[in-house]
């Protein structure tokens, strides 16, 4: 007999797009357990709560996006500043890829959850703080590549604004070519800081 028994990370991946796409806070108890094919019992065996499995999510999702984005790019190349390139390829590609661009899952879950609970709020801090100061060591790491009146930490700043905004627009206006656009002012912004 097959083994129907759902671990906490098959529960995690199997609702991520639903919430992806129809928000945290719109998504009832019962879709949950739909979605994940796992009864109420199982379902709070993993997560004392909806806001649980939400803080859980946060984690889940930040992992893989330094599995699968940020961590391949050290092996991809050992210049830190084509890491970054990468990096903003990587991540227009997965977007592209999506057949109805959801935005990024954790910029949703800002609009979604940082005013309803001041812990989610300070739970994306933590995460968006730890994902600009992988942006800002490649920085750092690639400095003598950058005009010497840039600061790798503003520049840090600028470019995962620019990302989290095109995400956003690129949910917005569903349509590839703008992404693509959002995508090319990221590389344009990080271009224009380099040396001549």
């Amino acid at each position: 007999m097959v083994n129907l028994k759902r671990t906490r990370e098959d529960i995690l991946a199997s609702v991520l797009e639903l919430i992806q796409h129809q928000g945290f806070q719109s998504t009832g108890l019962k879709e949950l357990f739909s979605v994940s094919g796992t009864s109420s019992g199982s379902f709070y065996n993993y997560f004392q709560s909806k806001d649980e499995l939400a803080h859980a999510l946060i984690d889940y999702k930040w992992q893989q996006i330094k599995t699968n984005i940020i961590e391949p790019a050290a092996e991809a190349t050992v210049d830190s500043i084509a890491q970054l390139f990468w990096i903003i390829d990587r991540l227009e590609a997965k977007h592209l890829h999506e057949p109805d661009c959801g935005g990024c899952f954790l910029g949703n879950l800002i609009v979604d959850l940082a005013k309803y609970d001041t812990a989610f709020q300070a739970h994306l801090i933590q995460v968006f703080d730890e994902w600009q100061f992988a942006i800002a060591q490649l920085l750092y790491q690639g400095k003598m590549q950058l005009r010497s009146d840039v600061d790798p930490d503003d520049l840090a700043e600028q470019l995962l604004n620019a990302i989290e905004g095109t995400l956003l627009l690129g949910r917005l206006y569903n349509h590839p070519n703008r992404l693509q656009r959002g995508f090319n002012n990221v590389r344009q912004m990080l271009y224009a800081a380099l040396r001549q």
